[in-house]
């Protein structure tokens, strides 16, 4: 079979009509590979007898290296060749009658493919990488592998499928009770919670996500969504070990001098271990031996998992535009924007690009810091970073009369002006759970000097988990100045209009009437309302979006809602610090030549240094 294969497939300029550089295709004569499909089938009947049938994909796979020279210089091109080859053996195998003889290979090829997947988690890797992180090696897939991947692929889709429509079944049966009637509300907004959090790590990241959208989601439902916990257990350490190991090509022991098989944390996604770096581990990196780190490692499958569920919640959510009851939730927009931050979490690399970033951003600040990436011990299910000390900035929301509170808050809103304003890059996820608290150590030399010159030391804001941030475009910025303009100065009319400008492709059926509605909103508002009720006004902002079906960007309301998120805090921190107030005095500058200055002014200010 292998000999006939082989000469099947090699260099024929019959079988390839044309190569556009351009479109970065390949047009393959559909007659012609039929043809050569057929005389695969029947040479692979004739030997599947022999026992050399089990291997065929195998076979397949060397074959084809015989004539991938011909567009080597482009992978893509030969992928395209490759499945549209594919398809035609599928078809040869499907018509002949000689090839009806090897379909019971399937299901023992469906089994041994089980765990091999590859073809549809490229969906979920990023294009090119920086060429100082660590790349895995690459995944080589034959014609006939890669198909019965995907018919096992599917199989397993639909059986993922059925389990899920089981779960989902009680509250899709009561949600036109419970949304259309409003009967046993809270105890549907449960059920959603408590099926959301049996569903698996991607509808438990959807759920998290959708917490954050009260422009896409009922305000009652954003609430119960934020109680979401994702509870996932830890995987093996021999897991962790073969993970490290493989995306290194070292020897834990070669890395780290000191390894916790504990992990100290784990969400959906990753387990992170505490650990020291070697001298080997701390080769080529700018960090010495014996610094503490913390490697993070991404569970077993959760890729796989995450893009099986993601397909199957893209097809249940088309499904759900079309049902009266369910249409309102807008779970079609909902999948769309939320595919993006996905991914990036998916891809530790990003991550480590993240963290690299903010690094470099706030690398004069005193006051506040990011973890550091270990390059070259970054990978995309790997990441080694520096190890933060600290205690949750909740602890001291939750107390908030204690001496750094002041210091924490204007901290705190410092630094989101200069994500904001000057970087144009914004920590999406600045929860309390994400920010650390680190004081001077009275213990430390400098500790002591300190305590001895009874000298206030100001405290340190640790910012981690930096896997989703918002980036804006140059005219999303210029519409983002005009909408905190207009909130500032409670200008109703141009804060619609401006809204409303945030998408090309708007969906409000009736701009005229949204437009009065937010004018309504602020008519009768004091001028200090703003900055008294931000977080109110913002909420029922954001809950007129929703029921006028405006179109928000995802990027706009993640910075929206981010910084209804830092309000909340640090007013608890400081009842005196108005985020609407800074951006009062920031806003009417000109963009260009006057906010990085006036935020680095901010930064450098009394509230933050000296106090």
């Amino acid at each position: 079979m292998y000999r006939s294969v082989r000469h099947l497939l090699q260099p024929s300029k019959a079988l390839i009509k044309s190569v556009s550089p351009e479109a970065q295709t390949v047009r393959v004569d559909s007659a012609s590979l039929r043809s050569y499909g057929q005389l695969a089938v029947d040479n692979s009947a004739n030997t599947a007898r022999g026992g050399i049938a089990s291997t065929s994909g195998r076979h397949a796979e060397g074959a084809w290296e015989g004539w991938s020279h011909l567009t080597r210089h482009s992978q893509p091109r030969i992928h395209i060749v490759q499945e549209q080859l594919g398809a035609a053996v599928a078809n040869s195998i499907w018509c002949s009658p000689a090839g009806q003889k090897v379909l019971w290979l399937w299901p023992s090829l469906l089994v041994g493919n089980a765990l091999t997947i590859q073809q549809s988690l490229c969906l979920l890797q990023p294009t090119t990488n920086p060429p100082y992180i660590q790349q895995p090696p690459p995944t080589e897939g034959g014609t006939l592998a890669n198909f019965f991947a995907g018919v096992q692929e599917e199989c397993q889709t639909m059986l993922r499928a059925c389990y899920l429509l089981l779960l989902f079944t009680p509250a899709s049966l009561t949600a036109a009770f419970a949304i259309g009637l409003g009967l046993q509300r809270q105890r549907w907004l449960d059920l959603v919670v408590w099926t959301l959090e049996r569903a698996g790590p991607a509808f438990i990241k959807w759920g998290q996500w959708a917490a954050t959208r009260p422009d896409l989601f009922p305000p009652d439902l954003c609430s119960k969504l934020a109680q979401l916990q994702t509870g996932a257990p830890t995987h093996p350490f021999a897991y962790t070990r073969q993970a490290v190991e493989s995306a290194f090509g070292r020897t834990l022991e070669e890395m780290f001098d000191d390894f916790a098989q504990k992990p100290v944390a784990s969400g959906s996604i990753a387990q992170i271990h505490k650990a020291r770096l070697s001298a080997g581990g701390a080769h080529n990196s700018e960090f010495p031996q014996g610094t503490t780190v913390a490697v993070k490692v991404r569970h077993p499958g959760v890729t796989t998992l995450m893009q099986r569920d993601f397909t199957l919640m893209h097809r249940a959510a088309r499904l759900s535009s079309h049902l009266p009851f369910l249409s309102e939730l807008h779970l079609e927009e909902s999948i769309r924007q939320f595919g993006a931050p996905l991914k990036e979490q998916l891809d530790l690399q990003v991550e480590a690009q993240h963290l690299d970033r903010f690094g470099k951003n706030f690398r004069t600040w005193r006051n506040l810091s990011f973890p550091a990436p270990v390059y070259p011990l970054v990978a995309p299910s790997v990441l080694v970073e520096t190890f933060e000390e600290g205690r949750l900035i909740s602890s001291y929301v939750d107390k908030p009369t204690n001496k750094y509170s002041i210091q924490l808050a204007n901290i705190g809103l410092s630094c989101y002006l200069q994500m904001l304003l000057k970087d144009n890059f914004v920590h999406a996820d600045l929860h309390p759970g994400n920010i650390l608290v680190r004081l001077v150590d009275p213990n430390t030399r400098w500790g002591r000097i300190a305590t001895f010159l009874k000298v206030n030391t100001a405290p340190k804001l640790v910012l981690l988990d930096v896997g989703m941030v918002a980036e804006l475009t140059p005219e999303d910025q210029h519409n983002l100045v005009g909408f905190f303009k207009a909130l500032t100065s409670q200008d109703g009319e141009a804060l619609g209009q401006n809204i409303l400008d945030f998408s090309e492709n708007q969906t409000c059926p009736d701009p005229k009437a949204f437009v009065k509605d937010m004018k309504t909103l602020f008519t009768g508002l004091q001028l200090e309302s703003i900055s008294e009720h931000t977080s109110e006004i913002i909420a029922d902002m954001m809950e007129k979006i929703r029921m006028h079906q405006v179109n928000l960007k995802g990027v706009v309301s993640t910075v929206v809602v981010t910084t209804m998120v830092l309000e909340g805090w640090s007013s608890k921190l400081n009842p005196d610090i108005k985020i609407m107030d800074a951006l009062k005095d920031i806003l009417p500058m000109s963009w260009n030549e006057r906010i990085a200055r006036t935020v680095d002014k901010q930064v450098m200010s009394d509230a933050i240094l000296g106090l």
